[in-house]
């Protein structure tokens, strides 16, 4: 097991369990933790289900995947331990040093480059895949797309000249096509949408070529949202269409139903787009069956409200976008990389609705982090909100004055090396 999978599954799962009863039994079970990790949200109705949100916490445990803003809190809330400490993040606005990270497979990876790939090779690579998603949790798009993209050429050079057993191909393309989605979503975060959408093609074909059809409804998936940011919803709608059927699972099918509501929004049907969304609300409430893959772990209620709210400023209904928002932002406190998004597009809708007291409030909130931000999308809309604000006659001085500071201080677009 790699040093991020014993940092992200052992000190939650201790603190469950510990200090056992006199028969050995764990503290809380899984379900218990479940329900107050529930209480302990000022929002329990956002959360999934007790039974879902159980297996969530197995996934979290294991070393699947980090737990996301939602959660983190929580934990600490109920633990009475710094965020900090459970997960290993770090403090916001360091530079990250990716050497000392202890980048197990990566290492790993550089060991085994000069001999043909065995099952060793994979087991590494599946390991660095892991590191990268925890990396991404810590520093986000633009710190980590480098060293992914790096990965996943280095795998991609040796599965087209056959560096490999081939006892161990079908499982190699599978990992490859993992790798290719990882670094696809880091470039896609980075802002970076060329890159994104080429990498996702080619871990596409991977995926397929393995027979990993989770992994490839998982890129069908980014591919849809990329042409959703690109303002091609037709695009978007096609790949909805050809990937949704009888045998897609329900939380990847209510992810296509997401996927189209925001398509039909930008076409301007808020009808079927409201329809399309309460159908993925009603699979969303439901149990996570055993039928779905386990990268759907975050399709949940709080993802759900995000695209609910893109869909009302597509629409040009501002002012039903802005407590929905507000809803999300509560759960992330823009503390982390993707409640920074949450906080910018916030700030976003409460500029269009000229709700300047707020938004005063949360340029505040926006000047804590802006100097932690890295080139990407998050400081990319803060650019243009700050611009707008800038050019709206109604806003107060004190407005305008802040959101001309904070623009001087947001990173600039970098090229890749």
């Amino acid at each position: 097991m790699s040093a991020a999978k014993r940092i992200i599954g052992a000190r939650p799962r201790s603190l469950r369990e510990e200090p056992r009863d006199q028969h050995g039994r764990a503290r809380w079970s899984r379900e218990k933790w479940a329900i107050k990790l529930r209480h302990a949200s000022p929002d329990p109705d956002s959360l999934p289900a007790v039974t879902s949100l159980a297996k969530m916490i197995q996934q979290w445990e294991r070393g699947d995947h980090i737990p996301g803003p939602i959660y983190r809190p929580l934990y600490a809330h109920l633990t009475g331990t710094s965020e900090a400490e459970l997960f290993g993040l770090a403090k916001e606005g360091r530079t990250p040093n990716v050497e000392a990270l202890n980048l197990a497979g990566t290492a790993c990876l550089s060991e085994v480059n000069s001999r043909p790939v065995d099952a060793e090779f994979v087991e590494s690579l599946r390991e660095t895949n892991q590191d990268l998603v925890r990396l991404d949790a810590l520093w986000g798009g633009h710190e980590v797309f480098p060293l992914a993209l790096r990965v996943f050429r280095t795998v991609h050079q040796k599965l087209g000249s056959g560096a490999y057993v081939p006892p161990v191909e079908r499982d190699l393309l599978a990992a490859a096509g993992e790798t290719g989605e990882i670094a696809a979503w880091l470039a896609y975060d980075a802002d970076k949408q060329p890159e994104s959408r080429q990498l996702a093609h080619e871990a596409l074909m991977l995926s397929q070529h393995a027979g990993d059809r989770d992994m490839e409804l998982f890129l069908l998936s980014h591919l849809a949202m990329q042409s959703l940011y690109l303002r091609r919803p037709a695009d978007a709608m096609r790949i909805v269409t050809a990937s949704l059927g009888d045998e897609v699972p329900p939380r990847v099918a209510a992810l296509f139903e997401v996927r189209r509501g925001r398509a039909l929004a930008q076409l301007g049907d808020g009808d079927s787009a409201s329809d399309a969304f309460d159908l993925a609300e009603s699979t969303i409430a439901e149990s996570i069956t055993s039928r779905d893959p386990r990268w759907t772990w975050w399709v949940d209620g709080t993802e759900l409200t995000r695209h609910r709210a893109t869909a009302h400023t597509q629409l040009g209904q501002w002012d039903r976008a802005v407590p929905l928002r507000e809803r999300v932002v509560e759960g992330c406190q823009g503390r982390y990389l993707y409640g920074k998004l949450d906080l910018a597009q916030l700030l976003e809708a409460l500029v269009h609705v000229h709700d300047w007291q707020r938004a005063e409030d949360v340029i505040t909130d926006v000047s804590s982090i802006v100097e932690s931000l890295g080139p990407g999308r998050s400081a990319n809309l803060l650019r243009r909100v700050f611009d707008q604000i800038s050019g709206e006659s109604g806003a107060p001085s004190t407005v305008m004055d802040a959101a001309s500071e904070l623009r001087g201080l947001l990173p600039q677009t970098q090229a890749l090396p």
